[in-house]
């Protein structure tokens, strides 16, 4: 469609993993690997996946950082929350302030891990889905940055990150029509989605499955508190 699109897919819903049963969506890959994280999706969303990357906390912070710092802005009770917690793990840049500011790449590592319920994001989110807004909104901001480095630039920061701090099931050929595509795009925006949309799922509690509190996918508005739960979850 000529444009840019990033979805999370909430590691809390219910899925049937081919093999073995009903369970949240991240439990495939602990039974099977990327194999069966591609089936699972594909039997439950109908995507057929044309490849992954496997982004470990090292190569997170180091993309980060080889872009200089990412800009986003922080609530009260995120910067208190990372200040007092070890989600930043380096105690020296235990320093954020509530408000816009430039985060390096251990900084940004744990404002992306938390998912705490009391913790809200300037939109107001909370939990998993807070958390899921963090991760898309720092990916983005490195995404701007990088589209306003040179063509050079971008090669030589996906040699020297991709090779020893990512796993992939992408060629290195691949890798470079994707970045040629994304440049001849010309443009920065990203459109968000989260998954499952508001209105389209419960929460189940222990008891009904026996993976534990969950997401359940439905047909429609279910209840007054998913719709607040899951709020400005559509960017």
């Amino acid at each position: 469609h000529k444009n840019l699109k990033l979805t999370s897919l909430m590691r809390d819903m219910v899925v049937d993993i081919p093999g073995h049963g009903v369970n949240k969506l991240n439990a495939a890959n602990s039974f099977g690997g990327i194999q069966l994280l591609y089936k699972t999706i594909a039997q439950n969303f109908n995507i057929e996946l044309d490849g992954y990357v496997e982004v470990g906390f090292n190569a997170f912070e180091k993309i980060v950082n080889a872009v200089g710092g990412v800009e986003v802005e922080l609530t009260e009770s995120e910067a208190s929350y990372l200040n007092t917690t070890n989600y930043i793990s380096k105690k020296r840049f235990r320093n954020v302030q509530p408000g816009k500011q430039r985060l390096n790449g251990n900084q940004a590592l744990g404002y992306c891990r938390i998912r705490k319920g009391s913790v809200k994001t300037i939109t107001g989110l909370m939990d998993d889905y807070g958390r899921t807004w963090r991760q898309r909104t720092v990916i983005k901001c490195v995404f701007g940055k990088l589209k306003s480095l040179s063509r050079s630039k971008w090669i030589e920061l996906a040699n020297e990150v991709l090779g020893e701090y990512v796993t992939t099931d992408l060629t290195n050929d691949n890798i470079m029509e994707y970045m040629k595509d994304v440049i001849m795009m010309g443009t920065t925006e990203v459109t968000q989605l989260q998954i499952p949309i508001s209105g389209y799922f419960r929460t189940s509690y222990d008891g009904e499955y026996s993976c534990g509190s969950s997401l359940v996918l439905t047909d429609g508005v279910s209840s007054e508190r998913n719709l607040a739960n899951n709020a400005e979850a559509i960017i």
